[in-house]
């Protein structure tokens, strides 16, 4: 069960989190510099197509275009979001999928959210896919994590995949993520 009042108890396992200040004024800039308090947000995206990432890889986001706060950092050299302060975290993502042409035939794509050790999986989101046309891949989840923990998508399909692009620049989508602290 969902308790959606603000500063009740927590659900879910989760403690209450703290209050938080009043939301800002619309003359305040959305995501002032790293280092201010309260809660880190951080927003990936992927503008270019990705062939034939295999099965058990990490899929290669592009780079962090929004950062809020500093409990979050994205190491774009693994592809990987790193959390810097402990607390309760929400990842939202989407991918534009199809079947990678040449390679094993997936049926069905499969996208992990997984530590990147492989040693702990958050949540899977998954669809049928075929050769005629990409499908959006969307998924979620809310964990408490600790500091020092790096987190990535990861091919589980049993088979190589694709991220097509929809769109044209500036406005071309193959994928995107976004983390937020909760508290």
């Amino acid at each position: 069960m969902i308790d959606a009042s603000l500063g009740r108890a927590g659900c879910c396992g989760f403690p209450a989190c703290p209050p938080q200040p009043p939301v800002p004024s619309p003359d305040v800039p959305p995501f002032p510099p790293a280092g201010v308090n309260g809660p880190s947000a951080l927003n990936i995206q992927l503008a270019t197509a990705q062939t034939g990432i295999a099965n058990g890889a990490v899929i290669p986001m592009g780079a962090a275009v929004r950062q809020y706060g500093d409990s979050l950092s994205y190491d774009a050299a693994n592809h990987a979001v790193i959390v810097n302060r402990a607390g309760v975290y929400a990842f939202t993502w989407q991918l534009l999928v199809s079947a990678a042409a040449g390679e094993q035939a997936v049926t069905d794509a499969v996208i992990s959210l997984q530590s990147l050790d492989g040693a702990a999986v958050l949540a899977q989101s998954g669809a049928p896919v075929g050769a005629a046309a990409p499908v959006l891949i969307t998924g979620s989840a809310v964990a408490r994590l600790l500091p020092g923990t790096s987190w990535a998508l990861v091919n589980n399909s049993g088979g190589a995949i694709s991220l097509d692009v929809a769109g044209a620049a500036p406005a071309a989508f193959a994928a995107s993520q976004t983390v937020t602290e909760l508290c």
